[in-house]
């Protein structure tokens, strides 16, 4: 559910997707309705020729950029480093909540024992209340572990983890980019074969340029899909970094302040100890 709802508000986040009527009928109408209204899509044709891809403007960017920051392996890099560190940052998280897992329960142990060894020592006379406190402070330490763990692991983590999520979009558009870039030198290549196949000479000069025409227009159409998704690669990736500039600021402050409440109520918590200490 929490993976749904990070989805969901990232999506919101994208005024074209906010404004989509699709998007409005899946919030405002029930399960039933919606899955009537599902259908209609549910044959919407896979997009494979240029003329088909829809764009606000009615033009798609087919440029042929020369520049290293367009080209599908720039971009795949630049898209693979920040997927590391996502992953290194996903491993060390969750190895700092198993930490405080075991923190929370090594303390609430302690606190049991110290309440414990109170009892052996207490009697009608002598209270021992030192120990009692001790038992208390060890008891809030491990209360605030769990709070930390579960902070740390159901807001912070999963918060990265679904942006290495988006990003792997990102990346499997670029994917397509780099297949298409394929299919390009494939047709380049067919063009070379051609022109020296020698059982071109068996054929009349209209036969041959007809061909040979015909396997231009595919690599013209192949260049053209190639760039648009190389052009599409680099802007998703460059919308996405601005988001996601965005959501680090607006999520963090926002999860920053729970973080601080979590510190302020445990420092508050162990005071009121100390001051029976002192």
């Amino acid at each position: 559910m929490r993976d749904f709802n990070r989805f969901l508000n990232s999506v919101l986040e994208n005024q074209l997707l906010r404004s989509c009527e699709l998007v409005e009928q899946f919030l405002i109408k029930t399960p039933d309705e919606f899955h009537v209204i599902k259908l209609k899509y549910k044959n919407v044709p896979k997009i494979v020729e240029m003329k088909d891809f829809p764009s606000l403007t009615g033009e798609l960017d087919l440029t042929n950029y020369k520049d290293k920051f367009h080209s599908s392996e720039n971009i795949l890099q630049n898209i693979e480093k920040k997927r590391n560190i996502l992953k290194d940052i996903n491993t060390n998280l969750k190895n700092v909540t198993t930490c405080m897992e075991n923190l929370n329960k090594y303390m609430d142990n302690l606190s049991k024992l110290f309440l414990d060894l109170k009892k052996e020592y207490e009697n009608q006379y002598n209270k021992f209340e030192s120990l009692d406190n001790i038992g208390k402070f060890c008891k809030n330490i491990s209360n605030y572990y769990n709070e930390k763990k579960i902070f740390w692991e159901t807001k912070i983590r999963e918060f990265f983890k679904y942006i290495n999520l988006e990003l792997k979009e990102v990346k499997d558009l670029c994917n397509q980019s780099k297949y298409a870039k394929i299919n390009l030198k494939k047709c380049e290549n067919g063009i070379i074969n051609y022109k020296n196949d020698k059982n071109n000479n068996l054929k009349t000069t209209a036969v041959f340029n007809y061909e040979l025409k015909k396997k231009q227009i595919e690599k013209q159409d192949a260049q053209k899909t190639c760039n648009f998704l190389i052009n599409k690669t680099f802007e998703e990736l460059q919308k996405i970094i601005h988001l996601h500039n965005i959501r680090f600021k607006n999520y963090l402050l926002n999860e920053g302040k729970k973080m601080s409440d979590i510190l302020n109520n445990e420092f508050k918590c162990s005071n009121e100890i100390f001051n029976q200490i002192y």
